[in-house]
């Protein structure tokens, strides 16, 4: 059966949970690393200061980390395997402490997300949504529900007894249903503007909803993938990429009807992100970016397979920052990550920490990588030890 990106006797019985299949292949291009656009500065000289530790998980691993300024959201293995224990530590006064055992395997696939007022704690097959203030469960989706989290919004899918199925969009903080129409989805992505909802059906076939009552608006096959019933796809902004083996097909997201005169030449695409006024697509051979109203290749990059607002990386790697007009290398800032406008550098034993767009030096992680880091305004999370650890990154350092 056809599945994408991140559901038989007669009467026969509404579907077991285990067939939704994961969500593998539909990437959907985030506008959140805009602040990345300011980006800056090379390599910075060693400095001795050490970041002061804010939190930890006593060296408790976590399959998923959420950071924000107000809290250390993580989840854990419960003793048993079938369960996790999801623990809220506090950041700032007022931040929420919470702790709340949930029925879900530890799947590497377990991921928590923030939308508004709740908390979002999901899997391959399962979604919970709690209160991020409490850690309570603020609605249950159906036990017959296969769930799909986009936006602000979730899709739900459910069969009756006789093997039919609807599809109910329904807001994420309150579970109120806004509409209900016949179908199915193994993946959906609500556009950027709130208008349109994308979907893949089981055969793979792609279609578009308005998102204010469900009517269907384009439907076609998506033949142009590698495999069409099991398409790689990529939305950004008002426009579906079909990527193919050495090609990339847009059509338009509010019809489904193509955007190109011809499919761009693009090798072994992997997906696509905006770069500038430009779209690029990162793939197995290299960096390609396009012209997004016409298809035209405007540079490629061989040696660059990652991109992001600003900042390529390479296979061992190396980061830089590029120029997405010209794809011109501004500023090498050798191998690490960037994160929340830093740039952290790997240094030995330890991560050296600057600022993204100024190359100013904050301080240093001791033996901490930079793989798996992520940042929330001052604050910086990072495997240690086994656990996490949250320190606050010091930028009046120099």
């Amino acid at each position: 059966m056809p599945v994408l990106i991140d559901l038989d006797a007669a009467p026969p019985p509404a579907p077991a949970r285990s067939r939704r299949l994961p969500w593998r292949r539909l990437r959907i291009a985030a506008a959140a690393a805009a602040v990345l656009l300011l980006l800056g500065a090379a390599a910075a000289p060693p400095v001795a200061v050490v970041f002061p530790r804010v939190a930890d998980t006593g060296g408790r691993s976590a399959v998923a980390v959420l950071l924000t300024p107000q809290a250390l959201v993580t989840a854990h293995p419960a003793s048993g395997g079938d369960e996790i224990d999801v623990v809220a530590r506090p950041l700032a006064p007022g931040g929420p402490s919470w702790r709340s055992r949930l029925s879900l395997p530890a799947r590497d696939s377990l991921r928590l997300s923030r939308s508004g007022s709740v908390l979002v704690v999901d899997d391959e097959l399962t979604v919970r949504i709690l209160d991020a203030a409490t850690g309570r469960e603020r609605w249950a989706v159906g036990p017959d529900d296969s769930a799909l989290v986009t936006g602000d919004r979730v899709l739900l899918t459910r069969y009756d007894a006789a093997g039919a199925s609807e599809l109910r969009l329904a807001e994420l903080e309150t579970g109120r249903v806004r509409w209900s129409r016949p179908g199915e989805a193994f993946a959906a992505v609500l556009g950027d503007a709130g208008r349109y909802l994308f979907t893949l059906a089981a055969d793979g076939r792609a279609e578009v909803r308005s998102a204010v009552d469900g009517r269907l608006l384009g439907s076609r096959p998506l033949n142009e993938s590698v495999d069409p019933d099991d398409p790689d796809v990529a939305v950004v902004g008002e426009r579906v990429y079909v990527l193919g083996p050495a090609s990339v097909t847009a059509l338009r997201l509010a019809d489904l009807t193509p955007a190109w005169r011809s499919p761009a030449r693009v090798p072994m695409p992997t997906g696509a992100t905006r770069c500038g006024d430009l779209v690029c697509f990162p793939g197995e051979r290299g960096l390609t970016a396009v012209d997004a109203g016409t298809g035209a290749t405007r540079w490629s990059a061989p040696e660059w397979v990652a991109y992001s607002g600003g900042v390529a990386s390479a296979r061992d790697r190396r980061t830089v920052l590029l120029d997405p007009a010209t794809g011109r290398v501004i500023r090498r800032l050798g191998r690490g990550r960037a994160t929340g406008g830093l740039m952290l550098r790997v240094d030995g034993d330890h991560t050296r920490v600057s600022d993204l767009r100024t190359g100013r030096a904050y301080g240093t992680l001791p033996g901490v990588l930079p793989y798996g880091c992520t940042a929330a305004g001052d604050l910086l999370a990072c495997p240690q030890a086994g656990g996490t650890t949250v320190w606050r990154v010091l930028r009046t350092a120099s």
